[in-house]
């Protein structure tokens, strides 16, 4: 297993300089998702206001939402060229450039919720993946900490019955998970953001997309999806960066001001979570106003889905190989590993954003030290 430790160039880049009296900071940070999403509405809304409070006004944001400033693939060089000091980043979206934890967010298939998949992603960013945080630093970045949303399930623009109906249409999704997936199952698959499913559907661009029922809601999937394949979860992603930072933004803030940002990044990730599962109830009322069938495809589209995620370890392996990531098969193994315990921790704990929090603070945040 790669032992748990920062390359010493990137540790002395984010604590070198550090003052110990906070004097006021402003921060620009960059979310493409739209302010309902989960990861701002009760996320990163709620934390920046908690930090103003906490540390006395002296750390205010400017908080640019919907893409106001950067897009999915391009919040990544934003942050690393400094035009913001922090944004939400999708490895998969920037997998040239994280080839590691990339790696770990392609292991989808293999993720039972957001509650063990946040706690696991986390800690392997932030612990145990060597090479992840080797290629953030390289990008002048680092994750200070990951959530997972609700489960995945495909939604279609025309009316679906069975799985034979999907052969041949053409499925929108930016992760190579899906994309190994289409090809299974006969589809065709064009890469893009989430931001981009409701337009191509709309303009026949795609025939179906996947995600979380919350994007029913807050992306209005529900206003251009006539069916929902409900019978099975298509696993869930599990490695956004919620708040992915410039490593000379981080140097330069005062041990305060660090130490008041990690202390709300349990929370602030386990209200994340818990807000997926609160809008994927949303978003299957918005459906269901709109008349959207809510199709089971059987035992069939089962099975499909469960041969290919029996098949994904050894695929999700050569897939990093082949994106240069040096340590492919260590890190699929400590990720499934890392599930594994989480998923323990969290039917301990219970799947509650207290339950989370607590699991955060012990298992990582309390041993991680970046000031």
């Amino acid at each position: 297993m790669i032992r748990r430790m920062m390359s010493v160039a990137a540790l002395a880049a984010l604590i070198a300089t550090g003052a110990t009296a906070a004097s006021a900071v402003e921060w620009k940070y960059s979310s493409w998702t739209p302010p309902p999403a989960p990861n701002n509405h009760y996320g990163t809304i709620p934390l920046f206001k908690q930090l103003e409070k906490d540390t006395n006004g002296t750390l205010t944001f400017q908080n640019f939402m919907g893409a106001q400033l950067f897009n999915a693939f391009t919040t990544l060089p934003g942050i690393r060229d400094g035009a913001v000091d922090a944004g939400v980043t999708v490895p998969v979206f920037n997998a040239a450039e994280l080839k590691a934890h990339t790696t770990m967010g392609e292991l989808q298939a293999l993720t039972r919720d957001g509650w063990s998949g946040a706690g696991a992603g986390t800690e392997l960013v932030m612990m145990d993946c060597k090479e992840c945080i080797d290629d953030y630093a390289k990008m002048n970045a680092l994750s200070l900490g990951v959530y997972g949303g609700a489960g995945y399930f495909m939604y279609c623009s025309e009316d679906m019955n069975q799985a034979s109906d999907l052969r041949g249409k053409k499925l929108g999704d930016g992760s190579a998970v899906f994309a190994r997936f289409a090809k299974q199952i006969g589809m065709s698959r064009i890469q893009m953001g989430p931001g981009d499913y409701l337009q191509a559907m709309q303009r026949g661009t795609v025939d179906c997309v996947v995600g979380p029922k919350e994007w029913l809601f807050a992306l209005s999937l529900a206003d251009v999806t006539k069916t929902i394949v409900n019978n099975v979860q298509l696993g869930v992603f599990a490695t956004v960066s919620i708040m992915t930072v410039n490593t000379n933004s981080w140097a330069k803030l005062s041990t305060e001001h660090k130490k008041a940002i990690l202390n709300r990044m349990p929370e602030t990730i386990a209200r994340t979570v818990n807000g997926y599962y609160e809008n994927e109830k949303k978003g299957e009322e918005a459906a269901r106003k709109k008349g959207v069938k809510f199709a089971d495809f059987g035992s069939e589209w089962q099975k499909a889905w469960d041969d290919f995620a029996a098949s994904e370890p050894k695929a999700i392996a050569e897939a990093a190989k082949g994106r240069g990531a040096k340590t492919a098969d260590e890190i699929v193994a400590m990720s499934i590993d890392a599930l594994k315990k989480w998923e323990g921790i969290v039917d301990k704990e219970g799947k509650t954003e207290a339950g989370l929090t607590k699991a955060l603070q012990e298992h990582v945040y309390s041993k991680v030290k970046l000031y």
